[in-house]
């Protein structure tokens, strides 16, 4: 079965009572909680019909029955309530449900000599149904939400029977005893509601927490950690989860050696759905991504247009011909140009705006006849620039729209060299090479912690100080 939408929702909450900060955080109000609930009513009144329930034997006087192929004809949906309880979950009520029972009966009557068998058919519809059921939300020790059915309680208000077929004047002395048992078949402790209800919880829940991504791996070498510091807190109209929010380097996870940033504060209640995303998500992984020497490439013709890095170029543009002095002292070969990080990118959000600053060297080689290359020069380089940012199913996605860096020499082999053309051909570099490298890797995505069949609608991005605020509604997929 596919989970549904309110076990779904339900398996993003929980909260820290820690003094770490989080670098995720959740809210789902109330209004989420009631969109869930209608979609749970939904998927639990196709559930419930059609629902076979176990034959039925028993006696009452001189009457011995037997009711068999028993199965729920209707269900129609009730009206539905969930408020929240403190320190242990949830409480789901509902009223007004009206359920159909067809089923088969045979009886055998005995007084004296007097002998009687009979058979027919049944049908039984049930009026004011309600039930209520606890739902426990937790954590477990891996930081993964748990949740369980802590009670199921059931009523039937009245339930009146129709029987087809068979001697009329017997019913009467074994309806009453009928109608209790159909009545405990329905709103029992193991009745077929409670059952069902259980079932939707304790099973389709379980497997709906199962596919809700609490460590993320991103490009083989990161492993991005959503999970759950502790236990759920609740409101009268909201629930809030604290979530580890940090990236690690697979191969040997290590906490960053900075602290997370206080999320920005919000009252809001008036979408379903909120998360706050700290900056320090992000510079976890530049962090990793800095101190395991990702951050270094090295360019050569193949990723430029032809003949850029070549040191002679008769009829085209070359590096040859915009410093001459390469060109001079390195004829008739071609440059390569390493580009590592010296500071660990850093991503600051304040203000409306997203900016990252960072900080590298490029050192430039020249290639010889035998293939090795030759150490010439090294430029540093700064850059701050401005990233644009967008939600859209359930990821985040970036765009560097410019690419502004500065360069100065840092040590050269070749004497004094023009600034106005290492910075024409760096900036070349970035904006062929570096920018649209940095595009693709924005356009893969920031997955965010939420299931495939539950999609953000109507949703809206806040940039305030350090933290990514995310309003969204909820649309179940099924």
């Amino acid at each position: 079965m596919q989970p549904v939408c309110f076990l779904t929702v339900l398996s993003l909450f929980v909260t820290s009572t820690e003094c770490k900060l989080p670098g995720l955080k959740t809210r789902i109000t109330d209004k989420a909680l009631d969109y869930a609930t209608n979609v749970a009513l939904d998927k639990l009144t196709k559930q419930v019909t059609g629902q076979p329930i176990p034959d039925q034997h028993g006696s009452t006087g001189d009457v011995k029955f037997d009711i068999t192929g028993i199965k729920v004809n209707e269900f129609i949906k009730p009206s539905s309530r969930v408020s929240m309880i403190q320190n242990v979950g949830l409480s789901w009520s509902t009223s007004g449900t009206q359920l159909a029972l067809h089923g088969d009966f045979h009886y055998k009557y005995k007084k004296g000599i007097i002998k009687i068998s009979d058979s027919g058919s049944f049908d039984l519809n049930s009026r004011d149904i309600a039930f209520q059921l606890k739902i426990e939300i937790g954590v477990d020790n891996s930081g993964r939400p748990t949740m369980k059915s802590v009670g199921c309680s059931c009523n039937v208000g009245s339930a009146d029977i129709k029987f087809h077929g068979g001697t009329a004047w017997i019913y009467n002395l074994f309806s009453g005893m009928l109608e209790g048992k159909l009545k405990d078949m329905i709103a029992g402790g193991n009745g077929v509601l409670c059952k069902q209800i259980n079932n939707l919880v304790n099973v389709n829940g379980m497997e709906s927490l199962k596919k809700l991504p609490v460590t993320v791996q991103i490009a083989k070498q990161f492993l991005l950690d959503y999970t759950l510091l502790a236990k759920p807190a609740f409101s009268s109209t909201f629930m809030e989860t604290y979530h580890k929010g940090e990236v690690y380097w697979s191969a040997n996870p290590r906490e960053a050696p900075f602290p997370v940033p206080p999320l920005l504060k919000s009252n809001d209640t008036s979408r379903m759905m909120y998360l706050w995303m700290s900056d320090f998500l992000f510079n976890s992984m530049s962090y990793n991504a800095y101190k395991y020497d990702k951050l270094q490439y090295n360019v050569t013709n193949k990723d430029l247009p032809s003949g850029v890095l070549n040191t002679t170029c008769p009829k085209t543009t070359c590096i040859g011909k915009f410093i001459k002095v390469i060109g001079e002292k390195f004829p008739n070969t071609t440059v390569m140009l390493y580009m590592k990080s010296t500071t660990m990118p850093n991503m600051t959000v304040r203000n409306g705006s997203t900016m990252v600053e960072t900080s590298g060297d490029i050192l430039f080689f020249a290639q010889q006849s035998d293939g090795k290359y030759t150490y010439f020069l090294t430029l540093s380089a700064s850059m701050t620039t401005t990233i644009s940012l967008m939600i859209q199913n359930g990821k985040i996605y970036a765009k560097v729209p410019d690419l502004p860096i500065q360069v100065k020499v840092k040590d050269s082999k070749i004497g004094a060299l023009s600034a106005q053309g290492l910075n024409f051909i760096i900036k070349g570099v970035v904006s062929i090479f570096v920018q649209p490298k940095l595009n693709e890797l924005g356009s893969k995505g920031f997955p965010l912690p939420i299931i495939d069949s539950v999609h953000f609608v109507n949703t809206e991005l806040t940039l305030g100080k350090d933290t990514l605020l995310i309003a969204t509604d909820l649309k179940y997929g099924g």
